[in-house]
Parts: structure tokens; C-alpha cells; sequence
């Protein structure tokens, strides 16, 4: 049996949550995502609360030889 971590910030950390960049409020998820290549993602996000609206760009790092699995690394 594997006990896992139950923890807040393991939970923030794998979902899409961003706070306002005006009032501060914490949003839940994006309101669009959109997939601009392997490694970028750009979130549209809008708070309920004080109805501004922003984007959030994700970038992740480029796989190296062993993340692809290459026995040559």
C-alpha cells in the first residue's frame, strides 16, 4: 500500500488555480485553454468577484535525451 500526500500545495500544484490579479480572489480554473505548442499553454481566466480578466502563459521545460527514454544520452 502507497500512502500519498493529501497536502494543499500538492493539490495547487496540479490543478490550473490562479489568483486575481485585481482583487486577489483564488480562481479554480480557467475559463479557456488553449494548447499553443508541446510546450505552452495560455489560460483566460475571469474573476466572478470583481469582473477582471487576464491570461496566465505555462511553460513547460523541453524534454531532455533521458526524459524521451534515449539509451545515448
Amino acid at each position: 500500500m502507497q500512502v500519498r500526500s493529501h497536502r494543499y500545495a500538492d493539490y495547487v500544484r496540479s490543478r490550473p488555480v490562479a489568483p486575481c490579479a485585481q482583487c486577489g480572489r483564488t480562481l479554480f480554473g480557467p475559463e479557456w485553454s488553449e494548447y499553443l505548442n508541446d510546450r505552452q499553454v495560455r489560460h483566460l481566466w475571469f474573476c466572478s468577484s470583481c469582473g477582471y480578466d487576464f491570461e496566465t502563459l505555462v511553460v513547460f521545460p523541453a524534454a531532455t535525451a533521458i526524459d524521451r527514454g534515449d539509451e545515448a544520452a
